[in-house]
């Protein structure tokens, strides 16, 4: 049976190997982790933040 891929799947990797690059280990940690090291560092209402937003804000790295 040949393996399909789905082409949505592939740009997710694409994207996660993109956020590696430019924001490190942080990437990999998910969404509800980010938003527990922001409130830690007193960032106010984080859970109005995207993953990419937040991975900014962690890291002081705009776009």
């Amino acid at each position: 049976m040949a393996e399909h891929q789905n082409p949505h799947a592939q740009h997710g990797d694409q994207r996660v190997e993109a956020l590696r690059e430019k924001y490190g280990d942080l990437a990999n940690l998910t969404v509800d982790e980010l938003q527990e090291r922001a409130r830690q560092q007193g960032v106010k209402s984080p859970s109005g933040l995207r993953k990419e937003e937040l991975l900014e804000t962690l890291t002081g790295k705009g776009r």
